[in-house]
């Protein structure tokens, strides 16, 4: 496994490792104390608490405190990294809002990948209606909207096809182009076949 950088606790294996164990850690923490505590009651105080989230995030990925999106490759066979995931899509398909918002102002990587289906919980969440869960993730400021499953579906075909929710649908089609067109990327509903 390549090192990413000089210094940082992830640029190693056994820095990515104690990486889990730190994350795995945090989230029992927060499971003991029943996810606490809530973001915010309005709108504005829970933007202002997710972009300090955000920002707090940022700064401990670049210290190499955290996981960041660009580790996930290599974390894909990790049992740790699968267990832990799996937990949080879990928390994203039954809607627990508090479970998903701990877990990603824990340092758990927002865009993490089910090593199986390539589903993220953003995908898992608009599948099953599960607004509440999904609220927290459009919030956090953090996901990748362009990211598509085994199958080549976006979260939006998901919000269409398997949650019968056309409005979460078109929300999530709407930060799709936004996002492509802001990284000069040509969305299409289905990409090329791989080879």
């Amino acid at each position: 496994m390549p090192t990413v950088s000089v210094g940082k606790q992830t640029a190693t294996v056994e820095g990515l490792a104690l990486s889990l164990t730190e994350l795995r850690a945090r989230i029992e923490q927060r499971r003991d104390h029943a996810w606490q505590p809530n973001p915010g009651d309005t709108a504005q105080e829970r933007k202002k608490h997710w972009q300090a989230v955000a920002e707090q995030r940022a700064q401990k990925v670049e210290a190499g405190a955290y996981i960041g999106d660009e580790l996930l490759p290599q974390l894909r066979g990790s049992k740790a990294m699968t267990s832990i995931g799996r937990e949080f899509l879990k928390a994203a398909e039954r809607g627990n809002a508090r479970m998903v918002g701990a877990f990603i102002e824990e340092g758990f990587p927002v865009n993490y990948q089910d090593r199986e289906t390539e589903e993220t919980a953003l995908h898992v969440t608009a599948a099953t209606r599960a607004r509440n869960a999904l609220r927290v993730l459009l919030s956090c400021g953090l996901c990748n909207f362009l990211l598509r499953d085994k199958r080549g579906r976006l979260a939006s075909e998901m919000a269409y096809l398997f949650g019968r929710d056309p409005a979460a649908a078109r929300l999530l089609r709407v930060k799709e182009r936004k996002q492509a067109a802001a990284n000069g990327i040509k969305l299409t509903r289905r990409p090329e076949p791989r080879s």
